[in-house]
């Protein structure tokens, strides 16, 4: 047996959002989005996992496996209901989960935005509203104020390309639904915005916390006549957000796959825009959420792409190329893999996932690459928004009739290796 050994205080963790997990969230954008006529949503949230209950229960479980990091989001739309009335009530709730968290010797990451908004706010335009940033630095006021010197981690928003492309350039299912061009590049500056004004409050208020966003990341390909395209799509939905990074305290990388950019393709999507400057743009794109099909994607004579319940290719590896990006434009910046998982029914191929995975990141370290942690996505069978509850990413298992948790093989593997702060590899 080989041992691959990690830093000394590296971060091991696992991850949850509240709406995903926490149940009943019934203030928000999402919930509303799930539940109108004409949905793309599979079902609805419901309950969810109950998190918001059984969370003390739910933080043991996690801390007993031998993680040392929780990340979880707090939910602003439980936290304002209503503009400028903030409950103290929900304030507190947190808080309980924040120190239990330090009680059970699991660091506390906390994500102050994870996809939904209040629907009140998403009512007034969401991220196109012209108030939303000064919205976003006083409720960031009020949670941080809270929270006090609690938290020494906190990711300002979650996946700010997933948000601009999906909800308001009609990339995907997701509120509020908009397309065009204009709507994509306004939400994506007030993200951009709303991320800076967010971090000059908490190192206001908590100088020595760590600061940063989460960006949903990729590994690229392309072949030649396909790289300017691959290069100007990347520039839309990563690098914009990497150079608003650039003061951040470190970045947080997500990845789950690789994108594929062909040129024959592409040709093909310039075809059908029909030379308009929006559906264009939109096209160029398309590949962000990583679902291409079988056909779409894989070269003639090739053996079929191997894929996740998700449709993304299965592709642990390509987080060290994530991380290695980041790391050759914004050198020196601490860096954290805040999420990383795979959906699949069968937890062998989570396992192989969390290895590969790991074996791909820990030479980046030998390099002098300053990865500090790695937070494996997710910790929970969860909602996993439009796709509802068929996609299994969770290290631990619910079932949703009961409630019931249990724990599976690869919650105890990972639980291992951030046990020992080492992965165990078989001599080849």
């Amino acid at each position: 047996m080989s041992d691959l050994l990690f830093p000394a205080g590296f971060l091991w963790g696992a991850a949850t959002a509240a709406h995903q997990v926490e149940g009943d969230n019934t203030n928000s954008d999402w919930w509303a989005f799930e539940l109108k006529r004409a949905t793309p949503c599979k079902e609805p949230s419901g309950n969810a996992i109950e998190h918001y209950l059984r969370y003390p229960r739910d933080i043991a479980l996690l801390a007993g496996l031998g993680l040392n990091t929780y990340r979880f989001s707090v939910e602003w739309a439980r936290i304002e209901p209503v503009e400028g009335r903030f409950d103290e009530t929900q304030l507190d709730h947190y808080r309980k989960m924040v120190d239990l968290c330090r009680k059970s010797k699991l660091t506390p990451m906390v994500t102050l935005n994870h996809f939904t908004l209040p629907k009140w706010l998403a009512d007034r335009g969401g991220w196109l509203s012209p108030s939303i940033v000064r919205l976003f630095e006083e409720y960031t006021r009020h949670v941080v104020k809270a929270l006090g010197d609690r938290v020494e981690w906190y990711c300002t928003i979650n996946e700010p390309g997933v948000v601009a492309f999906g909800g308001y350039g009609g990339g995907f299912a997701f509120p509020p639904g908009l397309k065009g061009a204009e709507n994509w590049k306004g939400a994506t500056a007030q993200l951009i915005e709303a991320h800076k004004a967010s971090r000059a409050i908490i190192k206001e208020l908590r100088p020595n916390a760590k600061v940063g966003l989460t960006n949903a990341m990729q590994e690229w390909e392309a072949n030649a006549g396909g790289t300017p395209i691959m290069n100007y799509a990347r520039s839309l939905t990563e690098d914009s957000y990497l150079e608003a990074a650039a003061d951040d305290d470190f970045v947080g990388v997500q990845t789950y796959t690789r994108a594929r950019v062909d040129m024959r393709r592409a040709f093909g999507w310039l075809t059908k825009a029909a030379l308009s400057v929006d559906a264009i743009e939109k096209l160029l794109v398309s590949q962000v959420v990583g679902r291409q099909t079988a056909a779409d994607a894989t070269p003639d004579g090739a053996e079929p792409i191997r894929r996740t319940q998700m449709g993304y290719e299965f592709r642990p590896q390509a987080v060290a190329a994530t991380v290695r990006r980041v790391a050759k434009l914004l050198p020196g910046k601490p860096i954290v893999v805040t999420e990383h998982g795979v959906a699949t029914a069968d937890d062998a191929e989570r396992i192989e996932f969390i290895t590969e995975g790991l074996k791909s990141l820990h030479p980046l370290i030998d390099e002098g690459i300053p990865l500090r942690g790695y937070v494996h996505w997710s910790a929970f069978d969860n909602f996993e928004w439009a796709f509802g509850y068929d996609m299994k990413f969770g290290l631990i298992e619910v079932d949703r009739a009961t409630q019931q948790r249990t724990m599976k093989p690869s919650a105890r593997f990972l639980g291992r290796i951030a046990r020992t702060n080492k992965l165990t590899l078989p001599d080849s």
